[in-house]
């Protein structure tokens, strides 16, 4: 299962730590927090009241933890220019402090915030685990006998995403932003099949003789050995299923590090039977020199979109929008072509599977602290803009597109982007930070230009699979071996995908995973935690 960093240091070891902290307190990045002018009390919400209160005479002070930012290097401005937090305060009668810290500072931050006493009342957690780690320290505050009196925030989400915000049984999050689900399909050149007189792949076999084609049989018709089948990388972190490589292990119905339920029972992608398959054939695709040698290098999808512009290679895994305009001229710059590249169904493998993906739910959330939790009213009232941000129908265009009037307008009763200046567009990326109510089907949001990239998504759509498991398992605290663990699955299966270390050694593989590495506990931890599921007898 991919896992995001966990916390850099517990609380305890955040409390203990108390003068590295100080020293780290003065800083402040992307902190809105300034007296609430007139300008704020103007603001139109253009909505009705949120759920549950409709009376919020008295004004409060509310802090804001938002490390889900869409743009979280935008600075926001002072709130008298911000009409979007604006809107949110006018909603329910309150001042909001904002903090938007940057990916890579946000755990510090937030320790350091909670070790000197200055726990934000309302925190983005970016991961479920995180949440957990907090939720064990007592740091934020179960949700579920306020939930019932918030209807608009409770229908936003379908009730997988819900349960994927439960830790212990209990829902101690909101769901946060929906991850867009089938971004990345089978993108292949269709002039190249034309040219070449070959169908599209429907089994590995045909992917791997349409492979040997694109890379040895001219497609390009320039009489040069300068193509090839497959692009390919490995992610920084060495994750194998991120660049590609992932669209391969789906035709055999698993994924490294990742837990799921096939024909009614557990497995684990890194060990099962269907891995070694994969790797078989992964195996046979290196030897057949169809995969461009660059994969070894490349660890990030701006390398594989780079590949694409090129023109040089015929199937590229890649998000359903690579046809897009902006990315069309790209290939021409680059490549001096827009090659008729078109988005297929997957093959199906030897076990019948014929899948990209997984149903995404968000596995990231709003929790309130403790420290709220200590005034009802402050629940209440947070819980109160959360119903109001994600749930009210007429604000759900400023908070999803953003300044009306610059960046959308409504014409004939529905939301139409506009195109703003590149000045314009500059000046208004903090406005992302906001729109975390976005929904993945959103056309409008989306804006797509090319009139096949609709369609090409729902292709994508139709081999995507729900995975039972991943959104609702916690991980293990105590599993000081998870990340340990994890580097040697990634290091072993990559030199097995590349003949460094045989096949032959699957079964030592094994065995040192289960003895130095403990295998066993966390798949006997996995175990317990599905059938409390129920997935499981």
């Amino acid at each position: 299962m991919k896992r995001t960093k966990r916390m850099a240091m517990t609380l305890a070891s955040v409390l203990a730590a108390s003068s590295i902290l100080g020293a780290c307190q003065g800083t402040k990045e992307n902190e809105a927090s300034s007296p609430s002018p007139s300008a704020a009390a103007s603001a139109s919400t253009g909505a009705t009241a949120p759920a549950a209160e409709k009376n919020f005479d008295k004004q409060i002070k509310l802090s804001m933890y938002n490390a889900g930012g869409f743009n979280p290097t935008s600075l926001l401005p002072a709130r008298e220019e911000d009409p979007l937090r604006q809107k949110l305060e006018k909603a329910v009668n309150v001042e909001l402090s904002v903090t938007i810290p940057t990916a890579d500072q946000r755990a510090a931050k937030l320790n350091t915030m909670i070790a000197s006493g200055d726990i934000p009342d309302m925190l983005f957690m970016w991961d479920k685990n995180v949440a957990a780690d907090y939720y064990s320290q007592g740091v934020i505050m179960e949700l579920d006998p306020y939930l019932a009196d918030y209807p608009n925030l409770k229908k936003r989400f379908p009730e997988g995403s819900w349960e994927a915000m439960k830790i212990n049984g209990k829902t101690v999050m909101t769901p946060g932003f929906e991850g867009v689900s089938g971004v990345k399909g089978w993108w292949i050149r269709n002039d190249w099949l034309q040219k070449l007189n070959l169908k599209v792949p429907a089994t590995p076999d045909e992917l791997l003789e349409v492979l040997k084609a694109f890379t040895f049989n001219d497609p390009d018709g320039n009489g040069k050995n300068d193509t090839y089948g497959f692009v390919a990388g490995v992610g920084k972190d060495g994750e194998l299923a991120a660049l590609n490589w992932e669209m391969i292990f789906w035709m055999y119905g698993i994924q490294p590090n990742t837990p799921d339920i096939i024909d009614g029972k557990l497995v684990f992608g890194s060990t099962d039977p269907r891995m070694k398959e994969a790797i078989a054939f992964i195996q046979k695709m290196i030897e057949a020199k169809v995969v461009d040698p660059d994969w070894v290098s490349i660890n990030d999808s701006a390398a594989i979109n780079k590949k694409m512009y090129a023109g040089k290679a015929g199937f590229i895994p890649n998000d359903w929008r690579r046809m897009e305009p902006g990315d069309q001229t790209q290939m021409k710059e680059v490549g001096g072509e827009v090659p008729d590249w078109i988005i297929v169904a997957p093959a199906k493998g030897p076990h019948g599977d014929q899948r990209i993906g997984v149903k995404n739910h968000p596995g990231n959330g709003w929790a309130i602290s403790v420290n709220a939790a200590k005034d009802k009213e402050k629940v209440k009232r947070i819980l109160a803009l959360l119903d109001y941000w994600y749930g009210d129908a007429q604000a759900y265009p400023y908070f999803a597109y953003g300044i009306e009037g610059t960046q959308w307008q409504m014409v004939n009763g529905k939301p139409e982007k506009l195109a703003p200046t590149k000045e314009q567009e500059e000046k208004l990326k903090w406005t992302a930070n906001w729109f975390l109510p976005r929904r993945v089907d959103d056309a409008v949001y989306f804006n797509f230009k090319n009139p096949k990239t609709a369609e090409f998504q729902q292709i994508n759509l139709k081999y995507i699979k729900e995975n039972p498991i991943v959104p609702k398992l916690v991980l293990n605290p105590d599993d000081t071996l998870f990340n340990d663990r994890k580097k040697y699955i990634n290091e072993t299966l990559l030199k097995f995908m590349i003949g460094k270390e045989p096949l032959s050694n699957w079964d030592a593989y094994v065995e040192i995973l289960n003895t130095k590495f403990e295998y066993k506990k966390y798949t006997d931890d996995v175990t317990a935690q599905v059938k409390k599921m129920g997935l499981l007898p």
